[in-house]
């Protein structure tokens, strides 16, 4: 298998460790294992207990049961926990594709939906997402133009990485409509699940939704845990959870038992974690929003009803990636540029984290110091 450089990942590995600011936090706030455990009575314990030896494949019994608590249809037997979301994603692609399948991806994207599938030999085609009226949009009719009868899997991302688009109800289900008419499968990345901003911006998983539908979800976005790395798959489709769980004997094998533990606890106690959270990201968004209507010849930014992530386009001639690095090099504040994603002109933020107010104080000396002169 031949597969590209990850550029996200790639660019990561440089700075996330060396920036003293991020500004592009994908995730949101973390938690020590002291605050995790301290939610639940007995909790601290039993983790001291705990018998570290293998676990199952599948998942735990009982981390597979509280998972399945956040659907409304999907029960235990329909869950299958991984290593966070690459290894999910690579397993699937690896289950249901073989070389010449046409796969259709909610563009930009995470990479590994678009660089797994080309590694394969498929054919991937871009449903691109538009800016009109300054926010992300997609268009149904474009993508009812390119589901055929040859399309294999439709991958999509709600709330979305990197522009915080978010599907309407009425939008995921024209798309499940479509997709069913020419039997495709539809593979959600979820991650954000939990952190929409209104309950009425709430959505069914795609897995309770559609009976093809495979849902993505991870401990490391929403919950700000991503030092567990457990994720999992969520289906109805048995089948193919079953071909994944085979393929994922040459890979983990099974998740950590400390892991899955702490990820149980989490999950039972995800309203107080969701609650800590959303109220980051609320009062973040309202800097936000301050700064760019304080700058707004210089930035656009959309202010999205889900998650902790938005793009901000660019009104000025400078290339993006060159824009970040005289950031970080300048102020030691990093923002995640477009190029990353193949779609040049814009850069990422993240307002999931409680340090974010003080990563744009920075940020704003950059723009006085460098824009504005």
């Amino acid at each position: 298998m031949t597969i590209k450089p990850f550029k996200l990942e790639r660019f990561y590995t440089i700075h996330e460790f060396t920036a003293k600011y991020l500004l592009c936090s994908s995730d949101c706030e973390a938690m020590s294992i002291g605050d995790l455990l301290v939610l639940e009575d007995g909790a601290k314990e039993r983790f001291e207990n705990l018998w570290l030896g293998y676990t199952e494949t599948k998942g735990n019994p009982i981390l597979r049961q509280d998972i399945s608590a956040i659907y409304s249809t999907i029960s235990a037997d329909n869950i299958l926990v991984c290593a966070a979301a690459q290894e999910p994603i690579f397993l699937f692609c690896h289950a249901t594709l073989k070389s010449k399948d046409e796969v259709i991806i909610q563009f930009p994207c995470y990479q590994s939906v678009q660089s797994i599938p080309e590694s394969m030999g498929c054919k991937v085609i871009n449903w691109t997402v538009n800016y009109a009226n300054n926010k992300p949009e997609l268009d149904l009719d474009i993508l009812e133009k390119l589901i055929t009868n040859k399309t294999r899997v439709l991958f999509l991302n709600s709330p979305h990485n990197p522009t915080g688009h978010h599907f309407s109800k009425e939008e995921q289900q024209a798309i499940i409509e479509l997709a069913r008419k020419h039997n495709v499968l539809i593979f959600c990345d979820e991650v954000y699940k939990g952190l929409e901003h209104s309950p009425a911006f709430t959505i069914p998983a795609f897995a309770d939704a559609y009976e093809n539908g495979i849902s993505l979800g991870v401990m490391s976005k929403s919950y700000g845990l991503g030092g567990l790395r457990i994720g999992w798959l969520a289906s109805h489709r048995q089948d193919i959870l079953e071909e994944i769980a085979v393929l994922k004997e040459y890979t983990t094998i099974c998740s950590a038992a400390p892991s899955e533990f702490l990820a149980s606890v989490a999950l039972r106690n995800r309203a107080i974690i969701f609650k800590k959270n959303l109220e980051i990201v609320q009062t973040n968004i309202v800097h936000l929003n301050t700064f760019f209507e304080k700058y707004a010849n210089l930035f656009t930014w959309f202010a999205p009803n889900a998650g902790p992530i938005s793009f901000v386009r660019m009104n000025f001639d400078m290339d993006d990636l060159a824009f970040v690095d005289k950031v970080v090099r300048d102020k030691s504040v990093l923002l995640l540029p477009g190029e990353v994603y193949d779609y040049k002109g814009y850069f990422r933020v993240g307002f999931g984290r409680r340090n974010m107010p003080e990563a744009l104080t920075k940020f704003e000396e950059f723009v006085l110091e460098n824009l504005l002169k």
